[in-house]
């Protein structure tokens, strides 16, 4: 399986075993979403993969998502169950015991308008503005739905001047470094500025390592897509805040148009929220969302994450066997052609390697240190097999969630000791025979000679 699956952890899988299920099933990484539970449950979540990672011998990542710049309800004592027409009030409250909405947010207040239209629970749920007073908000349900604690939401055409890294986030980022995190899941980026920003942060914090995923969401990240996508070392699609900041039908558009730049520019690509959204509470998905999957998998994105499904869903490992099973069935129907992303020398030589791989039917084999080489070659999506081997057990998280790519740990003290050291893997672990042909590599390197080796016992 060449796309991959990332699953968010929550509530429904925070027991090791369903850990280790959704893996043997095909799960390749993880993501904790720093926006709900706290440090002791996401530790417990990391405890879980870490374990499954060293008892099935596996390579698997994880990751986390900032709150970022969201605005988020309060705590909601009980679920406030909305009918069409319903009549209820916003209060700039932590919590409320009077069958209100508490939003503690001061901004919200002042940018609020009659008419506006508030949407939360990624669209599902929309309220219409009646009437503003001071830290209060008259509002009516333009949807049933049910509102329980910590739903995001947003106004429909606005954006909140609210920074891309709040201090929340920084308690977040801090929990991240401490605990070897893979990446960090960039929430409401707006510019190719707050990547940087992020960039700084991790550099002070001494760490290179950690992979920054830009997730895009809202109307300047459609706006400065392209530095964005530049500055990042993923992007990930978030239809569910497109959704309620774009019109529905436009959604589709706009994710061709992001998994194109990401590619293009040679960035590992994501498509998340609402894959399977039917089986929050069903053991199936629906033809429609079978359809939507596979539409995104020609479209030749990197990897496939599941949110809600496996985080609070009734069937998290049912979801997975679904995903996988949709995956396989649609996964060489990729149209993406080999052919240069641009001028830069590496790419060039990514896609010279590619080329060649794919023209000799054999299979291909990377050395790396950082997985950038990997990276490049997987951009251009060719029909082989490829393997990345690296000493460096953060590198191969990383590649857990990029196109194709199958990361092994070796030993190796250089880039040519590292060669052997792969092609050993590589037999001993039995993915080739010492009869096939295999093209081993390693990324280009400032001094010194280039090795590139075609290796076939005859």
């Amino acid at each position: 399986m060449k796309i991959k699956i990332i699953a968010t952890l929550g509530p429904s899988t925070k027991n090791l075993k369903t850990v280790r299920e959704m893996v043997l099933e095909g799960v390749s990484a993880f993501r904790i979403n720093f926006s709900h539970g706290n440090e002791e449950e996401w530790n417990k979540h990391l405890k879980n993969v870490r374990k499954t990672e060293e008892e099935l011998r596996m390579v698997i990542g994880v990751g986390g998502d900032l709150k970022g710049g969201s605005v988020r309800l309060g705590y909601v004592e009980e679920p406030i169950k909305l009918k069409q027409g319903m009549e209820l009030k916003m209060v700039n409250k932590v919590e409320d015991h009077e069958g209100n909405i508490p939003l503690p947010n001061d901004e919200f207040y002042n940018i609020v308008a009659p008419g506006d239209v508030i949407l939360m629970d990624d669209g599902n749920i929309s309220l219409k503005v009646e009437e503003v007073r001071e830290g209060e908000v008259k509002v009516r349900a333009l949807t049933p739905g049910k509102i329980t604690s910590r739903k995001g939401i947003v106004i429909r055409g606005r954006e909140f001047n609210i920074p891309s890294i709040t201090e929340e986030d920084l308690n977040n980022i801090k929990f991240a470094v401490k605990n070897s995190m893979d990446y960090i899941g960039l929430s409401y980026v707006k510019s190719g500025e707050d990547v940087k920003k992020l960039r700084k942060i991790l550099a002070e914090e001494g760490v290179e390592d950690i992979a920054i995923m830009s997730k895009i969401e809202c109307v300047s990240a459609v706006k400065n897509l392209e530095e964005i996508v530049r500055e990042s070392d993923m992007i990930l699609v978030a239809r569910g805040d497109l959704g309620m900041q774009f019109p529905l039908e436009e959604i589709p558009i706009l994710q061709h148009k992001i998994i194109e730049t990401a590619r293009l520019m040679g960035k590992p690509v994501i498509v998340a929220t609402q894959v399977l959204a039917s089986m929050m509470e069903n053991p199936a998905p629906t033809r429609a969302e079978v359809t939507d999957v596979a539409h995104a998998i020609a479209e030749g994105v990197d990897g496939i994450m599941l949110t809600g499904e496996t985080a609070v869903g009734k069937y998290p490992v049912e979801a997975v066997k679904w995903l996988r099973s949709i995956i396989e069935a649609n996964e060489e129907r990729t149209d993406v052609k080999l052919k240069p992303i641009d001028d830069d020398i590496q790419k060039r030589f990514a896609h010279s390697i590619a080329v060649l791989a794919e023209s000799i039917s054999s299979k291909l084999a990377i050395y790396t240190q950082k997985g950038r080489m990997a990276i490049r070659i997987a951009a251009y999506r060719p029909k082989i097999q490829i393997y990345a081997a690296s000493n460096n057990i953060k590198t191969l998280r990383k590649l857990t969630m990029v196109w194709g790519v199958k990361p092994i740990k070796v030993e190796a003290n250089d880039y040519k000791e590292g060669l052997e050291a792969t092609y050993q893997e590589l037999l001993k672990n039995k993915y080739i025979s010492e009869y096939e042909t295999v093209v081993l590599t390693y990324g280009l390197i400032e001094e010194g000679e280039h090795i590139v080796k075609i290796k076939r016992k005859v």
